[in-house]
């Protein structure tokens, strides 16, 4: 359910579900994640956190439909400086042999924030083909802010686990005529089966954008300084059945 095996963006976080299950199944898929940071289209929107999301996908002739919903909590000792987040989902995923493809409409909250809640449109669309390079775009109805990102990269087994590097590149173009972004990031993960339906991943990240949007410095439960670069590391459980 997370992206990438472990914790690929918040905003994403249930792009990746549906492309795993079998023709003509109905699947439930439950996700317990922890991270040093989060890290999502070029900015850091927590340090550590905690994520929980659980969703449920169904066959419909040759499409995936899911829904699907997470719970974003930042944690530690500066959890203040950053929102809670909840995110419902809905999409549809399909697939053929050269190519798979995702489109989704996400309702973003904020349970206990002056922020307001928004709708983001997402699509993605990958090649079966040599580091699976994917295309993703957003759109956020609410706020105008749109984008678009390249990922892609090798996977390799090694004994139990499988082991994958990732790099990405992208841009956002905030809708408030606040500065463009560009960023770009390198991601290396590993993931193992614990059972037939449970799953363990593990991910270190590092990512670079041309604004300063990483904290740097919190003090008092407000981010008082910030960086053009961050690094973040995490573990995920997964759960299916």
């Amino acid at each position: 359910m997370f992206p990438q095996c472990a914790l690929y963006s918040s905003a994403l976080l249930m792009v990746a579900m549906p492309l795993a299950a079998e023709a003509g199944e109905t699947e439930l898929i439950v996700d317990v994640a922890a991270a040093s940071a989060l890290h999502d289209r070029g900015e850091q929107i927590a340090r550590e956190a905690l994520l929980a999301g659980a969703g449920i996908e169904v066959e419909v002739q040759d499409a995936t439909v899911y829904g699907s919903v997470y719970r974003l909590l930042p944690a530690g000792g500066q959890q203040e400086a950053f929102d809670d987040e909840a995110g419902y989902t809905l999409g549809t995923a399909w697939g053929k042999e050269a190519y798979s493809a995702d489109i989704s409409a996400t309702l973003l909250t904020y349970p206990g924030e002056e922020a307001e809640s928004s709708l983001e449109l997402v699509g993605a669309f990958n090649l079966h083909t040599i580091f699976a390079p994917t295309l993703i775009g957003f759109y956020d109805a609410d706020l105008s802010d749109w984008g678009l990102e390249l990922a892609g990269g090798p996977e390799w087994e090694a004994g139990a686990w499988t082991i994958y590097a990732l790099g990405r590149a992208g841009f956002v173009q905030p809708g408030d005529d606040s500065a463009h972004r560009s960023y770009a990031g390198v991601e290396w993960g590993a993931v193992r089966p614990v059972s037939d339906s449970v799953e363990f991943s593990l991910f270190a990240r590092s990512d670079i954008a041309d604004e300063e949007s990483f904290v740097d410095r919190l003090q008092g439960g407000e981010i008082t300084s910030l960086r053009n670069s961050g690094v973040a590391a995490g573990i995920n459980l997964a759960i299916s059945h």
